[in-house]
Parts: structure tokens; C-alpha cells; sequence
């Protein structure tokens, strides 16, 4: 018999009916792990599969807690947007039997590692998989940062932060700050500004195998390191943050619902031509 684990954001509206409903429909056909705690490390049994039932940032929890484990996993969404959601609540039972028939395919989505370090030490090691950003906490001031790729200093941004994201992550924070789409399933990264006090300063795109470091400069007052939206710290002065490629991939389940570019369309209204008066 196969083995689910069902990962659940249970503050979210409507996420506790959907999961037990779902429990009701699996009993028989498979072992059910439910897991409700969002933070903790995953330390369970081996399963075939992890369903998540939430928003995005469920599935963004999800992946930094079962990518580890090689597990797949496939997002259910009861949340606003499921940008990163395969189906919706209505479409899981389909969805899940479709999965448990075989009928489906697992791609790879890259992941960062982000490790921040103080005073030669690390004080931060985690995964991630939409980006790591250093921005500003204080009121209207600008933070200067310095930028190196593979120990090669780039550039020095004057701006209100610097977002480094993989390809799931361009269509997030890096795409509000106007960084380029990329396909999720290529690997690179893009560091992008968040607006920048020079109009020079544009997002870059970089090999996977890079190695970025940020190392925000003294007089910032409060900078902060935040990894997915959900990891946080402050930044001191002499603080280095370098991201490279994670080890792990998250293994996201795809039963051929919707394309990415269909999602594009979908989610975040892209409309093709102008709409011309006739």
C-alpha cells in the first residue's frame, strides 16, 4: 500500500475540511502521515508522496522541509493565489487518483542554499526555494550592498535591497522588482535590485554553479536577511551572505493540468496583444 504524507497549513480557512475530506477518500487506498507542524524538520518514515494543502507559502515550507527526503510532492491549493498549487481542492480527488494510478511525471525544481555568516562562523544555514533577499527595515534610507560572484566583486548597489532567486523565484519577489521570467525547470540565478539609486544597475542572470555573496556595508540601519519570506535575521556590520546551489531539488509532482505558460496566463494575467478598438 503506498504511504501520503498529507502536510497541512491548519491556519489557513478551509484547510482542515479539505484534508479530512481527503483523508476519507484515501483511507483504503494508501497510508496516511498527517503532518501539521510547519517549521519542524521532517523526520518521519519514507512515503511515496507529500500532498500540501494550503497556499503558496505552504508550498514554500514544503519544500525546504521534504526536499531533503527526495519525497515528491504536489500542492493543493486553499489559499489565494497557488501559483506553485498543481489542482484545487475540487480538482484533488481526480488529481490524487491520477497520482496513485501512475499517471503522472516528476519534475525538478533548483534550489539555493543560503549560509549567513558572522565573524567566521555561520549562523544561518538554509535551503530555499524562491530567494534570498537582503532589504532595508527602517523607515525611507537606502542600503549600500557589495556584490560577488565566485569571489570577484561585481558591483556595489545603493537601493532598498537585493533579491537573489532561482527560476521558481522569478516569478515572485524578483518579478516585482521588474527581474526577467525564467522556466522553472532551467538553472541559474538572478539577482535583481530593488529599486535601485542608479538607473545602471539591471537584473543579472548567472550560472547555477556560481557562488554570490552579499556583504551589506556599515551604516544600514537594520538591514535583514529573509530566505523564502518565512526565514528571518538581522544583519550586522561584517556580515557575509553567500547563496549557491542547493544539493537537494525539490521533486514536484505534475499530472499535465496546466503549463507553465498557462499558469503565466492564469495567474498572473498576461493577455497577449492589446486589446484594439475595433
Amino acid at each position: 500500500m503506498r504511504r501520503v504524507v498529507v502536510f497541512a497549513n491548519q491556519t489557513k480557512e478551509g484547510v482542515l475540511e479539505a484534508v479530512q475530506q481527503a483523508q476519507a477518500w484515501l483511507k483504503g487506498r494508501a497510508e496516511v502521515i498527517l503532518e501539521l507542524d510547519l517549521e519542524r524538520p521532517w523526520s518521519g518514515p519514507p512515503a511515496d508522496l507529500v500532498v500540501v494543502f494550503g497556499g503558496d507559502g505552504t508550498m514554500l515550507h514544503a519544500a525546504r522541509k521534504f526536499a531533503p527526503s527526495g519525497m515528491p510532492v504536489v500542492g493543493i491549493n486553499v489559499g489565494k493565489f497557488g501559483f506553485l498549487s498543481e489542482a484545487t481542492v475540487a480538482e484533488s480527488r481526480q488529481v490524487l487518483d491520477d497520482i496513485l494510478g501512475g499517471r503522472y511525471q516528476v519534475g525538478e525544481r533548483m534550489m539555493l542554499h543560503c549560509r549567513l555568516e558572522r565573524s567566521g562562523q555561520a549562523v544561518l544555514d538554509t535551503p530555499g526555494l524562491n530567494d534570498a533577499v537582503i532589504s532595508r527595515t527602517s523607515l525611507s534610507r537606502l542600503i549600500t550592498i557589495d556584490l560577488l560572484v565566485d569571489g570577484e566583486p561585481v558591483t556595489t548597489y545603493r537601493a532598498d535591497g537585493l533579491i537573489v532567486a532561482t527560476p521558481v523565484g522569478s516569478t515572485a519577489h524578483s518579478l516585482a522588482a521588474s527581474g526577467p521570467l525564467l522556466l522553472p525547470e532551467l538553472e541559474a540565478f538572478v539577482v535583481s535590485p530593488i529599486c535601485p539609486h542608479t538607473l545602471s544597475n539591471r537584473p543579472i542572470v548567472l550560472p547555477p554553479d556560481s557562488v554570490l555573496e552579499m556583504v551589506p556595508r556599515g551604516g544600514a540601519e537594520n538591514p535583514a536577511l529573509t530566505v523564502d519570506g518565512q526565514v528571518y535575521r538581522t544583519l550586522q556590520e561584517g556580515d557575509t551572505v553567500r547563496v549557491r546551489r542547493a544539493e537537494q531539488k525539490l521533486r514536484l509532482i505534475q499530472t499535465g493540468r496546466r503549463t507553465f505558460f498557462q499558469t503565466l496566463r492564469d495567474k498572473l494575467g498576461w493577455s497577449g496583444e492589446p486589446r484594439y478598438v475595433q
